[in-house]
């Protein structure tokens, strides 16, 4: 597939990165040092928390829900993280004083230089996990740009910017520092794609460990509730989670055991194999 990434876009976006770092600077001058640290720790806590809280929701969905557990993993986490995020700055607003509101210029100069301390690790901060959305969105939306199907104008712009950030050296860097390990995005990729392939589909259902998976009784079940399907197909989740069928399946300790011993990877490698290139003409000869 080819290369949607753009110097151009790149260059903007750590334009834009320079930009937010100097008014994280200003922005904690002003708030300073008690208030920047609050700051900066609501940030950390409220993104681990937030990531922690979606990491289990996504697992437990995925089990009740297959196909569902990233979407929910999403909401979940997002949302906690906005709620813990907003009543921390909040307390942390009424509470204590702002750095002009300090009684004598030395102990405003003090709070300002220690809040723009804190305004430039927050700005790091937000940054790293930046690159994190980014790349994770713009994975999600690479398996549709490289289906044959038309797509949406956003999911283009969305690989465009992954594609952008991962340019050249300054794209080594940020695949570095970057918190998702690479794996992560690859798995991301190709469930996409197996999700817009019928023919993959069909062979990950040829594979021998999803086939286990399918002739447990739950499972079997599930696939023959005529409501399921419908529910799946409307993706109506609350009523997916009430199906009894579904519930069965989902603390049945012998089917998890088999989607725990499901190896992902070699799932997927049979169910997309690698593209064949048509032989050169060179090379029959």
């Amino acid at each position: 597939m080819a290369s949607h990434g753009s110097p151009f876009w790149q260059a903007s976006l750590f334009f834009l990165a320079v930009l937010f770092i100097i008014w994280e600077l200003w922005a904690g001058w002003r708030r300073g040092v008690v208030r920047g640290g609050i700051h900066f720790f609501a940030f950390v806590l409220s993104g681990v928390v937030g990531f922690l809280a979606g990491q289990v929701a996504a697992a437990v969905v995925e089990r009740l829900v297959p196909g569902f557990g990233l979407m929910a993993g999403l909401l979940l986490g997002s949302f906690l993280t906005l709620a813990l995020l907003a009543l921390t700055l909040i307390l942390g607003a009424i509470l204590f004083k702002r750095t002009g509101q300090q009684p004598s210029a030395m102990l405003r100069f003090v709070f300002g230089l220690g809040g723009s301390f804190f305004g430039l690790l927050t700005a790091m901060f937000i940054l790293w996990g930046g690159i994190s959305i980014i790349r994770s969105f713009g994975a999600i939306a690479e398996s549709s740009v490289s289906g044959p199907a038309e797509v949406p104008a956003i999911a283009k712009g969305l690989v465009t910017l992954k594609e952008s950030l991962e340019l050249g050296a300054p794209g080594e860097v940020v695949k570095t520092v970057d918190a998702v390990p690479p794996q992560t995005y690859e798995l991301i990729v190709r469930v996409g794609r197996l999700i817009h392939d019928q023919d993959a589909m069909t062979r990950l259902l040829d594979f021998p460990g999803v086939q286990e998976i399918m002739a447990n009784p739950r499972m079997a079940a599930l696939v023959n509730d005529p409501e399921v399907a419908t529910a799946a197909e409307r993706r109506d989740l609350f009523t997916l989670i009430r199906n009894p069928k579904m519930i069965a399946a989902a603390t049945d300790p012998e089917l998890s055991k088999l989607l725990m011993n499901l190896d992902l990877q070699k799932a997927l490698d049979y169910a997309l194999p690698p593209a064949q290139t048509s032989p050169t003409p060179e090379s029959r000869q």
